[in-house]
């Protein structure tokens, strides 16, 4: 099942930042506005990369293009020094009245929240397969990712543009979709911005005929997981979705399975391997 470039992008401007107030560190949150649901979206070009997270920086940059006054002016730029790569710049942009120049780094995240690991909300958020975390991207932000701005490579490759490097804000946008333990109610977190919960999510021995069988589902490929599930038109019964998310758990990789509900409403989970 494939889904349309507008269906991918909606899906991208739909989901929220996954912070509401500037309390990272020392760097403001760059926030996506101006997109009203349901509404038309202007035009855009598919992207051509595979990988999620090279998808939604394709879909950034349209967001820019389209809903902001800024121009990108450099994009995924490598920044090498003699011969070593130190590290990506992900976006530079420049406000075309004001001409402030910004650094932005893009994250685009799934979580789930699981209370058994860590001890803060933050040490909560793991990616499905244990392999990620918002601690750790976190720390790589602070530590790697924007100090990289600083450089001696990064100052002389911003000398041929004839940007000054004091004059740059740096900016996190960071977006994420938070899956929740199925019995835990939204209002207990407290750090993370609400508007981030996507949905819940089951260990796969909770996965069972007797609590889901009435419903249909699909399992999206990984590059199509910010689609929202009302575009989807392919459903499987629970028979079927087991079958084809079998391997996967064996192999220790967790699907995302968009759920259809007797009563035609729509929501999303994980099953976990672990």
């Amino acid at each position: 099942m494939e889904f349309t470039t507008a269906q991918q992008f909606e899906g991208f401007l739909s989901t929220s930042e996954i912070f509401t107030e500037n309390a990272i560190f020392d760097y403001p949150l760059y926030r996506t506005t101006g997109f009203t649901a349901g509404k038309n979206l202007p035009a855009v070009p598919a992207p051509t990369a595979t990988v999620l997270g090279k998808r939604m920086e394709h879909f950034f940059a349209c967001y820019v293009a389209h809903f902001t006054s800024e121009d990108v002016v450099l994009q995924n730029q490598q920044i090498i020094q003699e011969k070593e790569t130190l590290g990506e710049i992900d976006f530079l942009l420049k406000e075309t009245t004001s001409e402030e120049i910004f650094h932005v780094e893009l994250i685009f995240k799934f979580y789930i929240y699981d209370p058994d690991t860590g001890f803060s909300e933050k040490d909560h958020l793991i990616g499905p397969n244990k392999r990620d975390s918002l601690n750790r991207k976190l720390e790589r932000l602070q530590k790697r990712q924007f100090p990289l701005l600083f450089k001696e490579a990064t100052k002389n490759m911003l000398q041929a543009y004839e940007i000054d490097l004091q004059q740059v804000v740096q900016k996190m946008c960071f977006k994420a979709s938070v899956f929740l333990p199925k019995k835990l109610k939204p209002s207990a977190l407290k750090e993370i911005n609400p508007d981030c919960i996507a949905g819940f999510w089951i260990r796969a021995s909770e996965f069972t005929f007797e609590d889901y069988g009435k419903n249909a589902f699909f399992s999206p490929k990984k590059k199509f997981w910010p689609v929202l599930p009302e575009h989807n038109h392919t459903w499987y019964s629970f028979e079927d979705i087991e079958r084809q998310i079998s391997p996967l758990l064996t192999d220790k990789f967790s699907p995302l399975l968009w759920m259809k509900t007797p009563n035609g409403s729509y929501q999303r989970l994980f099953v976990v391997w672990w």
